[in-house]
């Protein structure tokens, strides 16, 4: 993986069960029960499933980028697979780009009262992926179609 350290850290936390989810400050009895539900899906706990998974927005950003997200498979980018024919060489990188603006677009909300749309947090991994192209000098083909793929969801 060649993306910048804070959104490999990320992904650490996340393959680890360790992202501040509202479950998780929960669990650390920094949270109470009730404040701890989805700021999208009222009553509903605050999981990382939940919010890589089950949120309606996250499900409408996989089903539009055809990456086939089964049940905490996020924990495990490496083993998800696209259902259109992209090169793997980056695809596990574009998945933890799309999981990163997918928590951003949930701090959007928690902390700024705003819910990015999917094609929001769609255009901001593609926007990320632009900008951290030159990290790929080895895999510039393989970006270029991803860039396109992306860019085609919208």
């Amino acid at each position: 993986m060649k993306l910048p350290t804070k959104i490999k850290f990320f992904g650490w936390l996340l393959h680890h069960e360790r992202l501040n989810t509202r479950a998780f400050l929960y669990r650390r009895n920094i949270k109470s029960r009730e404040d701890s539900s989805c700021e999208q899906c009222t009553g509903i706990l605050e999981t990382a499933d939940h919010i890589f998974n089950d949120c309606p927005c996250a499900m409408e950003v996989w089903h539009r980028i055809k990456i086939n997200m089964r049940p905490g498979g996020f924990r495990q980018p490496w083993s998800l697979w696209a259902e259109v024919q992209l090169p793997d060489s980056v695809q596990m990188d574009v998945i933890v780009l799309v999981l990163w603006q997918i928590w951003k677009a949930r701090n959007a909300l928690i902390f700024d009262h705003k819910l990015p749309s999917p094609s929001e947090i769609i255009r901001k991994a593609l926007d990320d992926l632009t900008s951290w192209k030159c990290r790929y000098k080895d895999n510039k083909e393989a970006i270029a179609i991803w860039g396109d793929y992306l860019y085609s969801c919208l």
